[in-house]
């Protein structure tokens, strides 16, 4: 997986599983878009919005994959 892809995962991972009303999330928010806008300037074509919902699905997959397996075996 791409470094500032995955970054940009945990980031919003993160500041998704704080507390909304904690100050820890809100420092968590201003990470994750700061990741975003860094990305952003770096990268003058890409739009946004096209970013955050490439980040968003990238998210879902993400965890998708972080979901463990049930331990029994499907019925047949």
């Amino acid at each position: 997986m791409n470094p500032e892809l995955e970054a940009l995962i945990l980031a919003r991972d993160a500041a998704e599983q704080a507390e909304s009303d904690s100050p820890e999330a809100d420092r968590l928010l201003r990470i994750y878009t700061a990741r975003l806008d860094d990305l952003l300037q770096r990268r003058p074509g890409l739009a946004r919005g096209a970013l955050e919902k490439a980040v968003g699905l990238a998210h879902n997959r993400w965890l998708k994959a972080q979901a463990k397996p049930s331990s029994l075996p499907p019925k047949a």
